[in-house]
C-alpha cells in the first residue's frame, strides 16, 4: 500500500510540474534588459541568462525606413557619409575626456577610445575629407578677434581650438551655415546631418549631429554625440535648450 501511495504522489507531482510549465512557458535563453529613459540612449538589449554570451542591441534591428544608423542604407550623399562617420564611433569611443593634449597637425586627434562632443563632429567630418582642426585653426589665425576670448588666449592654439564648442559655433556662423532655431515644439526643422548646440546649464554647451533615424512614434531624429560616457545615439533633441543650429549640406544637393 505504501508503494502505491508513493507512486501516486510522484505521478501527481509530475502532472503539476507539466501544467505549471504550460502556464508559465518554458524558460527562455534571453531576458529583456531595459534602461530608463533618463539614460537617453539606444542601449536597450537582450541579455543572455546562461553561458551563451550573445547580446543583441536594438541599435542593429532594422527599422521600417532604411537608415545609416540601422545599417540598412548604403551611404551615397555627403550627408550619408557624414552620418556614417559619426555612427562608426558608436561602441568605439566609450569615455569622455576633455583634458588638454598636444596633438599632431593637421588631422591630429586624441585616442579614438575617448574624447568630447566636438571630437565626434571632427571625426565625422574627416570621413568626408574635411579637417575641422585645420580649417578652424586657419580661420582663427586670420580672424582671431572674431572668436570667443573665454580662455585667456592671446593667439590660436591648434591643439584645442577645434575641440571647443564656442569656437565651432563661431566658425560655422562665419561660414554662413547658421539657421534659425525655430520653435521648441517644431522638431521637423532639424534634418539629417545638421549640427545642433544645446545649453546644458550656465555656460556649459554641447554639440551633436542629427542622425537619419527617427525616434519611434515621433517626428524627430536621434542625435549622435558624446554627452558624458562615450558616443551614443539617443533621443536628445528636446533634452535641453537649443541655442544654435547649423546645416552644412543642402539636403537636395546631398
Amino acid at each position: 500500500m505504501k508503494i502505491i501511495i508513493s507512486i501516486l504522489c510522484a505521478t501527481i507531482i509530475v502532472i503539476l510540474l507539466i501544467e505549471s510549465d504550460k502556464i508559465n512557458g518554458p524558460k527562455g535563453l534571453f531576458k529583456e534588459k531595459t534602461h530608463s529613459s533618463n539614460e537617453g540612449s539606444l542601449q536597450k538589449a537582450l541579455e543572455p541568462q546562461d553561458d551563451n554570451q550573445l547580446v543583441i542591441p536594438d541599435f542593429f534591428v532594422p527599422d521600417i525606413i532604411p537608415s545609416i544608423v540601422n545599417g540598412e542604407k548604403i551611404p551615397e550623399t555627403q550627408v550619408d557619409k557624414l552620418i556614417l562617420g559619426a555612427v562608426k564611433q558608436y561602441g568605439v569611443t566609450n569615455s569622455y575626456n576633455g583634458a588638454y593634449q598636444k596633438l599632431s597637425y593637421p588631422n591630429g586627434d586624441v585616442d579614438i577610445s575617448t574624447g568630447v562632443c566636438t571630437d565626434v563632429v571632427v571625426r565625422a567630418f574627416r570621413a568626408i575629407n574635411i579637417d575641422l582642426q585645420k580649417d578652424i585653426h586657419q580661420d582663427m589665425s586670420r580672424h582671431f578677434r572674431q572668436y570667443p576670448r573665454k580662455w585667456g588666449l592671446k593667439s590660436p592654439d591648434k591643439n584645442i581650438d577645434h575641440r571647443r564648442v564656442p569656437n565651432m559655433e563661431a566658425y560655422f556662423t562665419r561660414k554662413g551655415f547658421k539657421l534659425p532655431i525655430g520653435k521648441s515644439t517644431d522638431m521637423n526643422h532639424y534634418q539629417s546631418g545638421d549640427l545642433v548646440v544645446w545649453q546644458i546649464h550656465g555656460n556649459l554647451t554641447h554639440i551633436g549631429i542629427v542622425s537619419d533615424e527617427i525616434v519611434p512614434n515621433t517626428s524627430r531624429y536621434f542625435i549622435i554625440h558624446n554627452p558624458v560616457q562615450g558616443v551614443e545615439i539617443s533621443d536628445w533633441l528636446k533634452e535641453f535648450k537649443i541655442i544654435n543650429h547649423f546645416r552644412i549640406f543642402n539636403q537636395s544637393a546631398g
